[in-house]
């Protein structure tokens, strides 16, 4: 399943120039960072939905409100605004953007804190030790301010 949907979002991710491909987020941008340690059942995207819908619509998905299935799949499109930063990683010579892991630590600790999931708190704590030398403290810090959390990083 895990290969299975990033395939399919790298395939998806080719039919769009780098600064337009859909940008994965939520727990399947975790699981991607952290190479199947945490789990995610959906792919989270940041995309125009009135490119992206007919794209995944001609492939056979059918879609409700601001999902879409087919087969195994089940992609989740939130919104077609994204703010923060991101980043283009390879998987299996095929480019896919993602948000950035500070990002990403970012909105896993505000789901720990205003929503106390226990869960997105340990992803953010499996993040920052997995990338506990690569990270931006700065921005890390500067956005931990904007959300109002603890800037302890």
């Amino acid at each position: 399943m895990v290969e299975e949907k990033f395939e399919f979002l790298a395939e998806l991710s080719s039919l769009f120039p780098d600064n337009k491909k859909p940008i994965l987020v939520g727990g399947s941008a975790v699981e991607l960072y952290t190479r199947g340690m945490a789990k995610s059942i959906d792919l989270d995207l940041i995309a125009d939905r009135t490119v992206i819908a007919p794209l995944l619509l001609k492939q056979g998905f059918k879609q409700e409100g601001r999902h879409f299935y087919k087969g195994r799949i089940d992609i989740e499109i939130p919104s077609d605004i994204f703010k923060e930063r991101s980043v283009i990683v390879k998987y299996r010579g095929k480019k896919i953007r993602i948000v950035s892991v500070e990002d990403l630590i970012i909105d896993r600790l505000c789901a720990c804190k205003f929503w106390d999931s226990v869960y997105d708190c340990e992803q953010a704590q499996m993040l920052i030790r997995a990338y506990k030398d690569r990270l931006d403290r700065q921005y890390l810090n500067e956005r931990a301010r904007q959300e109002m959390l603890p800037d302890r990083f």
